[in-house]
Parts: C-alpha cells; sequence; structure tokens
C-alpha cells in the first residue's frame, strides 16, 4: 500500500511540474482516448448554480437541457460573447464518451481523461471556441471548479446534427484502496459551454474518486477547450 501511495504521490507532484510549463494532458500516460490536448476552466470559476437537474449518464444524451445558472466561468473573452453564430447551451446533446467509446479507468494511480461529445441538435449551423466551465459535486455537497489548461482554443463549427466536437477533462484518479490523501468522490457534473450562462447537469457515471486538488493553482486535474472530438 505505501509502495501505491509513493507511486501516486509521484506522479502527482510529474502532473503539477509538467502543468506548470503548459504541457498538462501530457504529464502523465492515460489509458483512454486520444482526446488528451483539449482545454479547461476559470480558476476563480463561481460556486453553486440553480434550476432543475437534467441527468445523464454513460451513452446516454442529455438533450435540450439548459437550465439557468450563475455561473460565468465559461465566459471566453477573447471571442465575441454576443455572437449570434456560437452555439447555446439548449442547442446542444451531451452525451458521455469519447468518440470511439471511450471511458476513465478510476483504479488507475495515473491521469486518465473524461470526455463529453457535444451534438447540434438545432436546425443551424453554429461554432464553440473557448473554455467551457465544468463544476464537479460530490456526494457530499462539496464543489470544485476545474482549472483551465494551457491550451489553445480553436473554432469548432458544428452544422445541424453533427457531433464533431468535445469538452474533456484530465482527472487524477486514486484507487480506492489507497489510504492517506484526500479524496473527492465525483457525483455531478454541471457544464456550461463556452460563452453561455446555462449549464446541464450530467450524472457521474464512472464512480470512484479524484485525489482532491480542488486548492491546488496547478491541479493534476483539469479541464481543456472544446476541442474537434
Amino acid at each position: 500500500m505505501t509502495r501505491k501511495l509513493t507511486r501516486a504521490v509521484r506522479c502527482t507532484a510529474a502532473v503539477l511540474a509538467v502543468v506548470a510549463v503548459g504541457a498538462g494532458a501530457t504529464a502523465c500516460s492515460s489509458s483512454t482516448d486520444a482526446s488528451s490536448s483539449k482545454a479547461g476552466t476559470h480558476a476563480d470559476a463561481a460556486k453553486g448554480s440553480s434550476g432543475a437537474e437534467a441527468k445523464g449518464s454513460s451513452g446516454v444524451k442529455v438533450k435540450k437541457a439548459a437550465q439557468k445558472g450563475s455561473r460565468t466561468d465559461a465566459v471566453n473573452t477573447s471571442s465575441a460573447a454576443g455572437s449570434s453564430k456560437r452555439c447555446h447551451t439548449g442547442e446542444l446533446d451531451f452525451t458521455w464518451g469519447g468518440p470511439h467509446g471511450g471511458a476513465p479507468d478510476m483504479d488507475a494511480d495515473h491521469q486518465q481523461i473524461a470526455t463529453v461529445q457535444l451534438k447540434n441538435d438545432s436546425g443551424r449551423t453554429c461554432t464553440l471556441r473557448g473554455f467551457p466551465g465544468v463544476q464537479l459535486v460530490s456526494k457530499s455537497g462539496e464543489t470544485w471548479d476545474l482549472r483551465r489548461s494551457a491550451d489553445t482554443p480553436s473554432t469548432i463549427t458544428l452544422h445541424p446534427g453533427e457531433s464533431t466536437a468535445a469538452v474533456s477533462m484530465n482527472i487524477l484518479p486514486v484507487p480506492s484502496d489507497m489510504k492517506g490523501p484526500k479524496l473527492f468522490v465525483p457525483s455531478k457534473v454541471l457544464i456550461t459551454p463556452p460563452n453561455e450562462t446555462t449549464h446541464v447537469t450530467l450524472d457521474w457515471p464512472y464512480g470512484g474518486a479524484i485525489l482532491d486538488q480542488s486548492s491546488a493553482t496547478r491541479p493534476g486535474t483539469f479541464v481543456n477547450p472544446v476541442v474537434l472530438g
């Protein structure tokens, strides 16, 4: 058990060191999908959201699930927040899993990738650019607004019916039998698309626990920009 803990601590230290120089997703190897080079959230994201919950699980999309909330951490100030071309929350479907069905291994002791596919469910072509707001909610009700990676956003164009955009999160799981580290046990995930102020609430479908670095300036768990995926 001591050996496992030592290995996790070494990995966490490696993650923090690499994220510090902007390498983010390559801090530790991932055994899941190839979307490890995507973006993150606000460093001082607003906590707490309101509205009825719209739930989803692995492989289950959350349709027309826009919920009004107070979160503004998804706003990307480098883009035109008032653009009518952007995809609005209510025009998107949200589905857990990478383009090839990848899922994080929550029993691993190194960094993993959790991905949510975004589908344009509207009748118009729209665009996504920037970092989404992502807030984890634990089983005990604690919240964690994920920080952003160092990746540079690009503009993703979604035609009606397309699902070629994705939100990816790098996460640092902790084996359930490991003693010592402070754990964050996810229950729900709130996602706000870039430049939107409404969110959807998804059930966390993978179980397990994440190393609690919610107060760290360079955590091993972070969010990437919306990317092709």
